[in-house]
């Protein structure tokens, strides 16, 4: 509905942006307004991780090779990230970044560590951030955060304090 005439990531965050400025219940907007916005970007942002799989499966073939989407069903995995982006958006003061089929979970964390284990995710010790892979790696050699930005992508959110902006992200 909102996000149906987005191509990219880019237009669809600052579709989001402008949006949120709309809708925010601090500028007038309604709370269930801004619910159905969040879960329709997330979901926007998780089927865009899925076209990315496809078009990666493509370019693997054409050199031939197997990608991840030889092993996994990426409707399914687009549907377990739009879960695992939705909770992490309504977690006050984390960060959350999607880089390729895995969704990454910084900032204040710590105060919702019960609930981000809960939820599936795994903390990785030497990148001080909370994951979920939605696809498995089989690459074991270790990265850092900006290298595996700069091989999968990112698309980042990041929430401020319910008291600062009554639970409303910015992109």
């Amino acid at each position: 509905m909102y996000f149906n005439n987005c191509n990219t990531l880019e237009e669809a965050r600052i579709l989001y942006k402008a949006l949120v400025r709309q809708h925010h219940p601090d500028a007038g907007g309604d709370t269930r307004t801004m619910q159905d916005i969040n879960a329709e970007y997330s979901q926007f942002c998780a089927t865009f991780a899925k076209h990315e799989g496809y078009e990666r499966q493509r370019q693997a073939h054409a050199e031939n090779r197997k990608s991840a989407a030889d092993f996994h069903n990426l409707d399914e995995v687009a549907e377990v990230l739009r879960v695992k982006i939705e909770f992490a958006l309504n977690l006050d003061g984390v960060e959350v970044e999607l880089m390729g089929f895995w969704v990454w979970l910084t900032g204040n964390t710590k105060a919702h560590k019960d609930a981000i284990k809960a939820a599936g995710f795994k903390w990785a010790k030497n990148k001080e951030a909370w994951f979920f892979a939605g696809v498995p790696s089989f690459n074991r050699k270790e990265k850092s955060l900006d290298e595996i930005r700069s091989i999968h992508g990112s698309q980042q959110f990041a929430r401020q304090a319910r008291s600062e902006t009554a639970g409303v992200l910015s992109a």
